[in-house]
């Protein structure tokens, strides 16, 4: 049993990692949704509301693949008194918020420029 004591560590390093990476992408995806609603003009902007909305559209998109993205539009519609317009654009500045939050994190954490290339192939 020794000998694979190793793997258990090494499993349990990688099972820590994910978690982390999981919450801190969970932070910044619900806090980047909460900051495109509050500049958008939509009520009910606070990190718990903004919370459940991201957790409702993400369960929404998982489950119901294309017609999950116009439910979770108007899910957002609905829960924060915008128009549709304001929705599409509050969801794509949140993602374009979120993408520089994870180059930030990746900067930070994962070795900097080494984990942005292996990410972008630059060869075919």
């Amino acid at each position: 049993m020794m000998q694979l004591d190793w793997i258990i560590s090494y499993i349990q390093a990688a099972i820590e990692f994910v978690l982390i990476f999981t919450v801190i992408f969970m932070i910044v995806s619900i806090m980047s949704l909460g900051y495109a609603l509050n500049y958008v003009g939509g009520k009910n902007t606070g990190f718990f509301s903004s919370s459940i909305s991201a957790i409702l559209m993400v369960i929404l998109v998982v489950f119901i693949p294309c017609l999950g993205c116009i439910i979770a539009l108007y899910l957002l519609k609905l829960r924060h008194n915008i128009s549709w317009g304001k929705a599409i654009i509050a969801v794509l500045l949140a993602g374009i918020i979120a993408i520089a939050a994870y180059i930030v994190v990746a900067f930070l954490f994962l070795g900097g420029l080494t984990a942005i290339s292996a990410l972008i192939p630059f060869l075919p």
